[in-house]
């Protein structure tokens, strides 16, 4: 769905696909059908946002088959659906986290989201984003990987301006921060990856591990504000109404402070939210795809209610 922000930022409000991933076309576009389209019809709205998942094996097939990559964007358009973003954090599964930066199998698999992507986003719409791992697991990452990751980065940043040269769209990659990682805070993602390219390389943030981390999400969000640093993507802000249904901890006011902190102000602070379930989807999928559709169609008409009452406005 779309909103506007009353300094003009078109805000993107998506569900995560990779609640039902698909390791081929094929399956894609089925849950495309299965899943999506029944949650935008419940909506009552005549176009919707999803964030796919692609397994890395469907990201080479859409980038050495054309034709293919047609097939897709056909079908999202046939279905009343747009991508503005891709989930590039996973391996061969969604969940996941795959290989590090410091291989070059992660800086393939993403260029190859890139490029889909750029072709998959809307005429109207300028700017796509891709969310991908925190560099690696410090425990795992000795002196000389951050040299190569560097490299890496670098490299991505090159090639995401060229991708912009010949499309006119802009690719952003966001690194969510996460316990452990060679990027724990919003600082050190300031420090390792805005600093190489703030307008193509930015911070993906996940409203509830921000909240439960190290970090006082406000003084966070300042910092990147300040900094000029993207907030590629709001992801994760999942399970409202966890609670209310007995199945886990409702995060309904950590979501509300954040996105109050985000898109209150006089400028946007982000232009992509995604809704994600994955805890709920496990215990669902034995209930059949109804249960799915309505738990997403809740989720999402919760953020929506949240955002207009922030003062957002519904936008065709």
């Amino acid at each position: 769905m779309r909103l506007r922000h009353d300094d003009g930022t078109l805000v993107h409000l998506a569900y995560n696909a990779g609640v039902h991933p698909a390791e081929d076309l094929e399956n894609l576009i089925a849950h495309l059908t299965r899943y999506a389209v029944p949650v935008r019809k419940r909506l009552g709205v005549e176009r919707m946002g999803i964030g796919l998942w692609l397994a890395p094996s469907v990201a080479d097939h859409l980038i050495a088959d054309r034709i293919e990559l047609v097939r897709l964007r056909r079908s999202l358009e046939e279905r009343g659906l747009e991508v503005v973003s891709l989930n590039g954090a996973g391996g061969r599964q969604q969940e996941a986290p795959g290989p590090d930066w410091a291989k070059p199998e992660r800086y393939r698999y993403t260029m190859a989201l890139a490029k889909i992507l750029a072709f998959l986003l809307p005429e109207d719409v300028r700017f796509g984003s891709i969310s991908t791992i925190p560099i690696g697991w410090r425990r795992d990452w000795p002196a000389d990987l951050h040299s190569i990751a560097a490299r890496r980065l670098e490299r991505l940043s090159r090639e995401l301006r060229g991708i912009y040269s010949v499309t006119g769209k802009t690719i952003r990659v966001g690194f969510e921060p996460w316990p452990g990682c060679v990027l724990e805070t919003t600082e050190q993602a300031l420090q390792r990856v805005c600093g190489i390219d703030s307008e193509h390389l930015g911070v993906c943030l996940d409203a509830c591990h921000l909240a439960g981390g190290s970090e006082e999400p406000g003084a966070a969000l300042r910092g990147l504000a300040l900094a000029g640093a993207p907030v590629v993507k709001l992801g994760h802000v999942h399970n409202h109404a966890g609670q209310a249904r007995g199945e886990l901890p409702s995060t309904r006011s950590v979501l509300e402070d954040t996105l109050t902190a985000m898109l209150s102000g006089a400028v946007a602070g982000t232009a992509h939210i995604e809704v994600e379930t994955h805890d709920l989807a496990v215990p669902l999928r034995t209930k059949g795809p109804g249960a799915l559709v309505s738990v997403l169609a809740d989720e999402l008409n919760w953020a929506r209610q949240n955002l207009t009452s922030l003062g957002l406005q519904l936008a065709a």
